[in-house]
């Protein structure tokens, strides 16, 4: 099955043989007449040179595979080796790279890493693994985002979601939000050993990490061209959603979307990273946090490996910190609760259980959001 040319059968597409080969060896020669908006499909695929190497780029081929083939088993145990070698020496130093960023964390030591022996779960394997759990559960597809033009809103469209109550406005924006939730929760099911972890811990992420995945997913469906997102099949700017009375929170979102989509992530490194920020070992509550901080390591592993392969260890520190991130959620959830002072009672109507339950749960039940 090729994704680039959505065919039924492979094609020549697939690295390191035919096209995708080819093309990475003449680089930089090859340009688009059409303004890079080539749809490039199983009909279209010999159009546009330029926009199919795109499209094979963005849906994680691997140019490394092109020029130095496919890792042996001996080749890839001694990248994993200098990787862990070199977090062991910064461990020591008492200086951990990109300390702060989304992609590692402080809680996830050497020492577990290598007590666990990572080598039994290949790093290539775990990061194809995520790429497929990833694709699978993503709205809309890689190929959907650019096989077609979405159009903008109008101005009178505009107008009219501007017009909107404000309760009518959160629930429908709320009703986005929890689909998007809901893919996420299904993705969580397909990474591996997340299932093995205690419903406790599994409720535990999902609270915590659910909310951070659905903005970081956002940068997918993003132009930044227009600093507009994909919202209900159309372009939405920041004024479309302006009955919310959020305005900074919003515009915080945006610019956060604006900021991850300018780093051009591969699919494949979203699914790294949407992986890595869900199973966090420093959410509080955990039960049992050495063996979240283990599956977090196999994941840091195949994440540096899979930026090494690809030539992008400079990406690492280009992420944003966790810091805003968590700040976003927090400015969400204050959001949330103003607008449930100024509906007391109106929340069973206004937001999806599952909503509710993450973001807006009865007093009784305790804080919503555990961070």
């Amino acid at each position: 099955m090729c994704d680039t040319c959505d065919s039924g059968d492979t094609c020549d597409t697939v690295p390191p043989q035919g096209f995708f080969r080819r093309s990475e060896r003449r680089g930089p020669s090859l340009a688009c007449s059409r303004g890079q908006r080539c749809d490039i499909d199983r009909a279209t695929r010999t159009r546009c040179q330029h926009c199919r190497l795109q499209k094979c780029l963005r849906l994680g081929m691997s140019r490394d595979a092109v020029k130095f083939g496919r890792m042996s088993k001996k080749q890839r145990d001694r990248l994993q080796a200098e990787v862990l070698e070199q977090l062991g020496r910064r461990e020591q130093l008492g200086q951990p790279e990109t300390a702060g960023r989304v992609s590692l964390s402080p809680l996830c030591p050497l020492s577990v890493l290598l007590s666990h022996r990572v080598t039994r779960v290949p790093s290539e394997l775990l990061s194809q693994s995520v790429l497929l759990s990833h694709r699978a559960t993503c709205h809309p597809r890689a190929e959907e985002l650019q096989g077609q033009r979405w159009v903008p809103f109008s101005r009178e469209e505009i107008s009219a979601f501007q017009s909107q109550p404000m309760a009518e406005m959160w629930q429908r924006c709320a009703r986005r939000v929890t689909e998007a939730i809901e893919r996420v929760v299904e993705f969580a099911k397909r990474l591996r050993g997340f299932l093995q972890l205690s419903q406790h811990d599994q409720i535990v992420l999902l609270k915590a990490g659910a909310m951070e995945v659905v903005l970081v997913r956002m940068c997918r469906a993003f132009d930044a061209a227009t600093r507009s997102v994909l919202f209900e099949g159309k372009l939405a700017g920041p004024e479309l959603f302006r009955s919310l009375g959020c305005p900074e929170l919003v515009a915080s979102i945006f610019d956060f979307a604006q900021s991850l989509s300018a780093l051009r992530c591969s699919e494949s490194e979203l699914a790294m990273l949407s992986a890595l920020v869900l199973l966090n070992a420093g959410r509080p509550c955990l039960q049992d946090r050495p063996r979240v901080a283990r599956l977090q390591g196999h994941l840091d592993v195949a994440f540096r490996l899979l930026l090494r392969r690809t030539r992008r260890e400079g990406l690492l520190a280009r992420l944003p910190a966790p810091g805003r991130l968590r700040a976003l959620c927090s400015q969400h959830l204050e959001q949330v609760q103003a607008f449930r002072r100024l509906h007391p009672g109106g929340l069973p109507a206004a937001f999806p259980p599952l909503y509710r339950e993450l973001f807006a749960p009865d007093p009784a039940d305790g804080p919503a959001g555990t961070r």
